[in-house]
């Protein structure tokens, strides 16, 4: 369309619009290039922040690990016991002590701790030549300690010989372990005497780097020096195996270069893992001559910057609407005179095509425009007469006068429409003629005479609408031939559809599977089931006329479980799914039901459930009575556990008679009473329901009750009392428990109260958050000494133990006495007493911590939890 053909409305809409919409662009992208610039570099700023401050705290975990060994090594500086035993002591408390750690070592040159390596030939911690070097580790789960080896020639203990400097090495694997190792030469008087080292397993710096997430789907993880991964939150195989070098990316090696320099930067690349564009964030991690890379995908991160633009572009969008809108207002103002006159030309053109030809145009209208509707009147004048002439004709040729002529005199271009009328008779005429032959061949069903006179124009598009009807009627003539032949072959083929149908029929109801097809509505109406439901004793036409739904069959106790079971897995989406439940026969009898049901959807949404149901009833009782008979292996095994410890205790009482010496026989009685207490464990443990756990406070009970018969306590009177709340303890904390209260109970009946003095010994035992206070009045401090005992068992408490522990399941026991006190000079945790040696170390095994109390008599507290190992297989 050319513009002088455009309305002068819109021309000056459009050039109102255009013009505000260039000042509004112009204006709009400088504001968006401006506000988004600035945007855009605080999210920069921001990730750049997030990702130092974790490389700071990854620097500050590095800073304590290297802090122990620099301790160890200071430790040993100052060591002048030189008591090999007591140095791997050391070793292991440290190694307690820092549960991040899995080794903690030290490495002597020869003869350099004591001078001895001689006579420790091959020992635990030295090699075959005697040299002091223990490695005190946890690579196998359990503490144990290990030689040093590839000490003359591994840098963990040549630099730090070479430099005299601590040594971080490169991380590497031991055994199975990613790790790496802090090393701090040792020096005597100037001299070179070994190292100190610790190991860090990397796993955890994998585990915490794996667990950041940035924006919606950013992610972190962490390089060596070299640009090694240390950790990977997806791709784990490249921990350790794979460098920042290994890609074949310009970008990541001049990142590469920077991290092995110390130095922080970002770059823009595509996530080879996620193929996303992302900035990658790279900051050193100091201490552990490490780097942490955080990675963000950049629209994530730029969606503030992007919601931003788009906002702004709404607004420029709307500005120009309402500005269009002015415009329009401004251009009908000024075009509405002209519309008038051009509606009333509208009008008369209406009426003229509708054949009005004696209407008139107003001309009593604004004097520029008076000429067009007389001109218009003129023309309407000369017209009417030669239309007549040509309406006489047409309706001539109508009532089939084809022979009719024009007659009116007329010039010009009226004379041609005449001549042009005379034409058309002629022509449709002979076309009329060929017509009717065509037509007369179709009657006789002979479709294969052509049209022979073709017109031009309209009378082209009869003809040849003809022999195109002629063409096609031929066409459809042999298609229905071969739709006939067609339709016949279809129903040979329905027939033998039909008799598959009807063999998988009789294959389903032959055989132990019955098969619904259920509605996804309340109490799951069946559609269809297959004749063998009568399996059941119920007939398919009790379900498919509704008399039963699927839901009523169903064992109440198991109705609402299989509705939840049922909806979840529609909302995930699932498509198949497997469940067992209970139903009944029609007589009544419960059966257990395998059903493994697909849920179908359509495309309107609706959902539909067909199901493939089979009786595993004999299956459920055969596995019932399997575990009938494991209970009773189980209960015989407790049984059996408890009689031969009863055996071993009568034996030990037996071998006691052989012997004169007191301390002896003492010996044996005491090994006979721990016997016993772990013989009460297995009673119980015979005794409960469930086989798993034991009634605590009557073991407590009938255990101090076998304790004050066996012991005697000369003439006085020792009386017990118990506070002991209503606790089940599994096997695996009740013995070890038993053991510790069988010492310290023994203990105060033999050495608590002098021959012929009267006394009492308490016990208690209670869950976190149970009155103790108001118990103990006998006991000035102990209140006090159980919240220190609890504060020691927070903090020392593993966090492998913490992060499992509700603190709830805390547990505090108490074993207390009036007697003489215990003695003052006597360090409880390191004596030759075996019974309190016995107690530390079970105290340990179930992951507690243990104070004494000495304000009056003597009390020691016990702060544990139960620890919930898995079943043994």
């Amino acid at each position: 369309m050319r513009f002088k053909d455009v309305p002068l409305k819109s021309k000056l809409v459009i050039l109102i619009v255009v013009g505000v919409f260039l000042v509004l662009a112009v204006s709009t992208a400088v504001i968006i290039n401006t506000v988004t610039a600035q945007e855009e570099m605080l999210a920069y700023q921001k990730s750049i922040e997030m990702a130092s401050n974790y490389a700071n705290q990854f620097d500050a975990d590095m800073k304590a690990n290297r802090a122990v060994a620099r301790t160890l090594a200071l430790t040993m500086d100052e060591y002048e016991a030189s008591d090999r035993e007591e140095a791997m002591d050391i070793l292991k408390n440290i190694l307690k002590e820092n549960p991040d750690l899995i080794g903690v070592y030290v490495g002597y040159e020869p003869d350099a701790f004591d001078g001895r390596d001689s006579e420790y030939v091959n020992a635990p911690g030295h090699d075959e030549t005697g040299r002091f070097v223990p490695y005190c580790n946890m690579i196998n789960g359990q503490m144990t300690i290990d030689p040093l080896v590839n000490y003359d020639s591994s840098d963990y203990y040549q630099l730090p010989e070479t430099t005299g400097k601590d040594v971080l090495t490169e991380p590497y694997f031991y055994e199975g372990v990613f790790m790496v190792s802090y090393d701090s030469p040792i020096f005597k008087d100037g001299e070179f005497k070994g190292i100190a080292g610790v190991d860090v397993p990397l796993e955890y710096v994998d585990e915490v780097a794996s667990e950041i997430k940035t924006f919606d789907t950013g992610y972190a993880f962490m390089v060596s020096n070299t640009g090694i991964f240390l950790s990977h939150p997806t791709q784990k195989d490249w921990i350790g195996k794979k460098s920042l070098s290994d890609f074949d990316m310009e970008e990541i090696r001049r990142a590469a270069s920077d991290i092995q320099k110390g130095i922080g930067g970002n770059i823009e690349i595509d996530d080879p893992t996620t193929g996303k564009t992302v900035i990658m964030f790279y900051e050193p991690v100091e201490t552990g001559d490490f780097a942490f890379v955080l990675v963000v995908p950049k629209e994530e991160m730029l969606a503030g910057v992007t919601a931003l633009r788009n906002r702004l572009l709404i607004i420029s969008a709307i500005s120009i609407l309402f500005m269009a809108a002015l415009a329009y207002m401004i251009a009908r103002s000024i075009t509405r005179p002209i519309d008038e006159i051009v509606e009333d030309f509208k009008s008369i053109a209406q009426d003229a095509v509708k054949g009005k030809l004696d209407v008139r145009a107003k001309t009593d209208v604004e004097i520029d425009f008076r000429e067009i509707p007389t001109g218009l009147n003129e023309i309407l004048k000369a017209v009417i007469i030669p239309i007549r002439e040509t309406i006489r004709v047409t309706n001539a040729l109508a009532k089939g006068e084809l022979k009719e002529r024009v007659n009116v005199d007329v010039q010009g271009e009226f004379r041609e429409l005449g001549d042009t009328l005379d034409n058309f008779s002629e022509t449709l005429n002979r076309i009329i003629d060929d017509s009717n032959a065509v037509l007369t061949a179709f009657q006789n069903n002979d479709f294969k005479r052509e049209i022979l006179v073709h017109g031009h124009g309209d009378f082209k598009l009869l003809t040849d609408g003809i022999e195109e009807t002629r063409m096609a009627l031929d066409l459809v003539t042999a298609q229905r031939r071969e739709a006939e032949k067609a339709l016949l072959d279809y129903a040979m083929e329905l027939k033998r559809s039909n008799k598959l149908k009807e063999e998988m029929e009789r294959v389903i109801n032959n055989s132990p599977v019955i098969v619904f097809l259920w509605k996804y509505e309340e109490g799951w109406p069946a559609e269809f089931v297959s004749e063998n439901i009568t399996r059941l004793g119920y007939e398919a036409e009790n379900f498919t006329s509704k008399e039963i739904l699927y839901g009523d069959i169903v064992y109440p106790e198991d109705k609402e479980k299989m509705q939840k079971e049922l909806a979840r897995n529609v909302e995930e989406g699932c498509d198949v799914y497997t469940s067992e439940y209970r139903i009944f026969t029609k007589s009544g009898e419960v059966r257990w039901v395998d059903e493994r049901t697909f849920i179908q959807r359509d495309g309107k949404g609706g959902i539909h459930l067909q199901g493939i149901i089979l009786d595993i009833t004999e299956h459920k009782k055969a596995e019932e009575a399997l575990l009938q008979i494991e209970e009773i292996h189980k209960k015989e095994i407790h049984h059996r556990i408890k009689n031969n410890l009863q055996v071993i205790s009568t034996l030990l009482y037996l071998e006691s008679g052989n012997f004169t010496d007191e301390k002896v026989i003492e010996a044996f009685k005491d090994s006979q009473h721990r016997v016993k207490s772990m013989a009460l464990v297995h009673e119980k443990l015979y005794q409960s329901e469930d086989m798993v756990s034991v009634d605590f406070a009557d073991y407590i009970k009938n255990l101090a009750d076998y304790l004050f018969q066996a012991y005697s306590t000369g003439s006085g009177k020792v009386s017990l009392k118990l506070d002991v709340e209503n606790i089940f303890l599994g096997m695996d904390t009740a013995v070890p428990l038993g053991i510790i209260i069988n010492e310290l109970v023994s203990n105060a009946l033999k050495h608590a109260f002098s021959k012929g003095e009267d006394g009492e010994i308490c016990i208690q035992l209670h869950r976190e958050g149970g009155n103790l206070s108001g118990k103990r009045e006998n006991y000035k401090n102990t209140e006090d000494q159980v919240a220190k005992s609890e504060k020691v068992y927070s903090t020392g408490l593993s966090s492998s133990i913490q992060k499992d522990k509700k603190v709830e399941d805390r547990l505090t026991l108490l074993v207390s006495d009036n007697g003489k006190g215990f003695p003052e000079n006597l360090d409880f945790r390191n004596t030759d007493s075996l019974g309190l040696q016995l107690v530390t170390a079970l105290v340990d095994q179930i992951n507690g911590c243990i104070e004494l109390d000495t304000s009056r008599g003597t009390t020691f507290v016990i702060v544990f939890q139960e620890l919930k190992y898995k079943p043994r297989v």
